[in-house]
C-alpha cells in the first residue's frame, strides 16, 4: 500500500510533463499554490482485542474527533492532502471471564492522495464521490479505569454488580455496590500488567477512505466520508497475544474507523472585477439644488428645500435645526433646543444634568426621549411592554422583616445579575399601574429603587425620572414624589380595597390586593410558599432547573432560602410540596405568610394531614411486590466524606439514577410501612435528618402513599 502511494506521487508529475511536451496538448496545467482548507469533526471507533467481530461499528464505542486538512490540487480530479487529527478510542469489555477497559488519546498526522472522478462527471455537477489512500504517523496515550472517585477498586461479581470487595462468602453482607466513574486514571504502560515493558506509544498506519463532496459554491464545499486505519501496532488497548492469562489477545493488530464531516474553503483568489469609469460625472447634482455634488456639503437635501451657497438647508436662528424642520424659527440666540428646534427650559436642563452626572443611582441609566413633531402635547409613544417596580439590588441580603413582607406578596420575583439579587414586584402592561404600585409600596414603608420596563425581546431598562413624572402628572395631577408625600400624611384605610372602582388618591391600593390573580383572593388570606431549602452558600440555579417558579431570597443572617410557588390554599401548596419531594428535594415544607409576617400553619387555619397509618395489606394481591425503602440522601455530585462514611456503615446501599441527574441512595427493604418507619426513625437519630420512606413496585421507585394504596 505504501509503495502504491509513493508510485502515484512520482507518476503524476511525469504524466504532466509528458502532456506538456505533446503536440496535441489542448490544456496547460499550471502548478500554482492554491490550497483548500478543511476543518471538521467526526467519530472514531476502536476495533481490536477487547471487542469481538460482532461489536465492530458499535455506536456505543464512538468517541469525538477533530481534524484539519489542507488539500493542494494536482489536477482537476486528483488532490494531495496533508492532515492532522485528534480524538479518542475507547472500549469497555464486560464478560464472565474478564472485565477490561481503556481509553486512548490519539494524535495523528499524515499525507494522502484523493481521487474525485470529476473528469468523468457532468461539468455542472454539485455532488462528486471520492476515494483516498495515504500514510500517517500517530501517537496513542492509553489509560484504564480501575478505581472509582473515592479510591475503591472495582471487583466484578458474577451477579453482574461491581463492588468494593472481592467476591467471597465472607464479604457477601459487607461489600457495597458501587458504580464506575468512567474516569480513566491509570496509565496502562506504567502498570506493566503483562511484563511488556516500556513499549513505544507511537506507530504508523495506512488510512483508506471513501466519501462524497457537496459543492456549495465556487469557494466552499461540504464533505462526508469514512476512513479505515490499518495500524502497525497491537498496543493501543494494552492487550496483545503476549499478554498473560485471561488478558491474552489475538494475533491481529489494532485498527480504528474514522467517520467525519468537514467544511472546505478554497483559498484560490477570485479575479478582480473591472472598476467602473466615473469620468465625466464631476457635475452631477443628485439632490437637484443647483450645487454640484463635488461642492455640495449636504448632497442629500430634500428636493425643493431652499439652500445656501454650500448646498445646506437654511437655518435662520442658527440653532442647528434647519428651517424646514424647525418648529420655533426664532429661538433665542445660544439657547439649547430639542430635536424640533424648541428651546429647553432651565428646569429641564438642570434635570438632564443631574441624570447625566448621577453617582448615587437615583438617576442611573438616563433615558433620552426624542419628542415627536407630530404631537403638540409631546407624549412619549411606547410599544406594548411589561413594567415592574424594582425594590433594589442586594449583595449581602435583606432584613428578615422586609423578606417576610416581600414573601407575602404573590407577585414578587427575583433574578440574579452580576452576582447580585434583584428583587422586583408586579408585572403590569402599562406605566400608570406600575407607578401606582410604586406609590403604594412607598406609602406602606417599603423603599423602592426604580420602575423597570421589559421589551417583548426581554431587554430590561430603567424608566427615567422625567418620564415617570410626566405620566404621574397626566394621571394623578402631581409628580411621583408629591403623590408619595401626600399619601404618607393620610390615615391607613379601615379595610382592604378590593374593587378597582374604589381606588382613589385618598384611598390607595393595598399591596396585597395588587396581584395578577383576582383581587378577592388576597384580602385577609395567607400566601403559602414551599421552602425547598436554606443554605449558608448560594447554590447554582442550574440545580433547580425543574422548578419553573423559583424565588430566591438572601437574608441578613447569611442564609439563602429557595422557595417555590405562591398559593392561596394550603391544599394547593401541599400538592406542590409532594411533587418537589418526589423530585428529590428533601426537606421541602410549606410556610404561610400573612400581612407581611411569617405565620404558623395552625395560626392560618391549615390542617396538615397526620402521619399515614397503613392498612393491613398482607391479604393484598400486591403483598410482597411492594417493598418499602428508606431514602438517606440524594446527591447530584460527589457525596460529602462524613455522609459517605455513615452510609458505608449501614451495609447494603441501593443507588438509583434520577431523571434530574441526581443519584438517590436507599437502604432497607420491607413488606410493611411500619417496619420501614422504624428504620427511618433509627436513621434520623443516627445522623440522617432528611431520611424519608419511599416504595418500590415493579422496579420503579414510587411514593410511600402510592405503595400503601397498592396494598389496599
Amino acid at each position: 500500500m505504501a509503495l502504491l502511494l509513493i508510485g502515484m506521487m512520482f507518476l503524476v508529475p511525469t504524466a504532466l510533463s509528458q502532456s506538456d511536451s505533446s503536440e496535441d496538448t489542448t490544456e496547460v496545467i499550471e502548478w500554482n499554490i492554491r490550497p483548500r482548507i478543511s476543518i471538521g469533526g467526526g467519530m472514531m471507533n476502536y476495533q481490536g482485542d477487547l471487542v469481538g467481530s460482532r461489536s465492530y461499528f458499535n455506536p456505543f464505542q464512538n468517541k469525538l474527533s477533530f481534524h484539519v486538512n489542507v488539500a493542494q490540487p494536482i489536477t482537476s480530479y486528483l488532490d494531495l492532502n496533508f492532515f492532522m487529527m485528534r480524538g479518542k478510542l475507547a472500549a469497555d469489555e464486560r464478560t464472565l471471564e474478564r472485565n477490561l477497559n481503556f481509553e486512548s488519546q490519539i494524535t495523528a498526522g499524515g499525507v494522502n492522495l484523493s481521487y474525485n472522478f470529476s473528469h468523468l462527471l457532468k461539468p455542472d455537477h454539485s455532488l462528486e464521490p471520492f476515494v483516498s489512500v495515504g500514510f500517517e504517523a500517530f501517537e496513542f496515550l492509553s489509560k484504564t479505569d480501575l478505581i472509582d472517585a473515592y479510591g475503591n477498586p472495582y471487583f466484578y461479581w458474577s451477579d453482574g454488580t461491581i463492588r468494593n470487595l472481592p467476591e467471597a462468602k465472607e464479604y457477601l453482607e459487607t461489600a457495597i455496590v458501587i458504580t464506575r466513574d468512567y474516569h480513566y486514571e491509570s496509565d496502562i504502560r506504567a502498570l506493566n500488567a503483562d511484563g511488556l515493558g516500556n513499549y513505544p506509544e507511537r506507530a504508523f498506519a495506512i488510512p483508506v477512505g471513501v466519501g462524497f463532496n457537496l459543492i456549495m459554491n465556487k469557494k466552499t464545499s461540504f464533505q462526508m466520508g469514512m476512513e479505515y486505519h490499518w495500524t502497525f501496532t497491537d498496543y493501543i488497548d494494552g492487550v496483545t497475544e503476549d499478554s498473560r492469562g485471561v488478558r491474552q489477545g489475538n494475533t491481529r493488530s489494532d485498527k480504528f474507523l474514522h467517520t467525519f464531516m468537514r467544511l472546505t474553503y478554497d483559498l484560490t483568489p477570485v479575479p478582480h472585477e473591472e472598476v467602473p469609469d466615473f469620468s465625466g460625472g464631476d457635475m452631477a447634482d443628485s439632490d437637484l439644488d443647483s450645487i454640484p455634488d463635488m461642492e455640495d456639503l449636504c448632497p442629500s437635501t430634500p428636493i425643493g428645500v431652499e439652500v445656501d451657497a454650500a448646498g445646506c438647508p437654511l437655518d435662520s436662528d442658527a440653532d442647528g435645526i434647519a428651517d424646514y424642520l424647525d418648529l420655533e424659527l426664532n429661538s433665542p440666540e445660544g439657547a439649547v433646543v430639542d430635536t424640533n428646534g424648541i428651546a429647553l427650559t432651565d428646569e429641564l436642563i438642570e434635570q438632564m444634568f443631574l441624570e447625566y452626572t448621577d453617582e448615587s443611582g437615583m438617576y442611573s441609566q438616563y433615558t433620552n426621549t426624542s419628542y415627536s413633531q407630530e404631537t403638540v402635547e409631546r407624549k412619549t409613544i411606547r410599544p406594548k411592554k411589561k413594567f415592574s417596580v424594582k425594590i433594589g439590588e442586594f449583595e449581602e441580603g435583606v432584613d428578615d422583616s422586609l423578606a417576610n413582607v416581600l414573601l407575602s406578596m404573590p407577585d414578587v420575583t427575583t433574578r440574579e445579575e452580576n452576582g447580585k439579587t434583584i428583587i422586583e414586584v408586579g408585572n403590569f402592561e402599562n406605566m400608570p399601574d406600575a407607578l401606582q404600585r410604586k406609590i403604594d409600596l412607598e406609602t406602606s414603608g417599603i423603599v423602592t429603587s426604580d420602575v423597570l420596563e421589559t421589551s417583548a425581546e426581554g431587554q430590561t431598562s430603567r424608566v427615567s425620572t422625567i418620564e415617570q413624572d410626566m405620566i404621574s402628572r397626566e394621571t394623578l395631577g402631581m409628580s411621583v414624589t408629591e403623590a408619595i408625600q401626600k399619601n404618607k400624611t393620610l390615615p391607613p384605610p379601615e379595610r382592604l380595597i378590593l374593587s378597582k372602582n374604589e381606588y382613589t388618591l385618598n384611598r390607595p391600593i393595598d399591596e396585597r390586593s395588587v396581584t395578577t390573580a383576582p383581587d378577592e383572593q388576597y384580602g385577609d388570606v395567607s400566601v403559602y410558599r414551599i421552602q425547598i431549602g436554606a443554605f449558608a452558600n448560594k447554590l447554582s440555579n442550574d440545580i433547580f432547573d425543574d422548578v419553573n417558579d423559583l424565588l430566591v431570597i438572601t437574608t441578613a443572617d447569611g442564609l439563602t432560602r429557595y422557595y417555590s410557588g405562591a398559593f392561596t390554599s394550603y391544599q394547593q401548596a401541599a400538592e406542590r410540596k409532594v411533587d418537589l419531594l418526589q423530585k428529590g428535594y428533601d426537606g421541602a415544607h410549606v410556610i404561610p405568610f400573612k400581612q407581611g409576617n411569617r405565620a404558623l400553619l395552625q395560626d392560618v387555619g391549615a390542617t396538615p394531614a397526620s402521619n399515614v397509618v397503613p392498612l393491613d395489606g398482607t391479604n393484598s394481591a400486591n403483598f410482597g411486590k411492594v417493598k418499602f425503602k428508606v431514602q438517606v440522601g440524594a446527591y447530584a455530585g460527589q457525596i460529602p466524606t462524613d455522609i459517605l462514611d455513615k452510609m458505608m456503615s449501614l451495609g447494603r446501599i441501593d443507588q438509583r439514577e434520577g431523571d434530574d441527574g441526581a443519584t438517590r441512595y436507599f437502604t432497607g427493604e420491607f413488606n410493611s410501612y411500619d417496619e420501614a418507619k422504624a428504620l427511618k426513625n433509627e436513621l434520623v437519630a443516627f445522623g440522617f435528618p432528611d431520611a424519608f420512606i419511599a416504595a418500590e413496585y415493579n422496579g420503579k421507585i414510587i411514593s410511600a402513599n402510592e405503595g400503601i394504596d397498592l396494598l389496599k
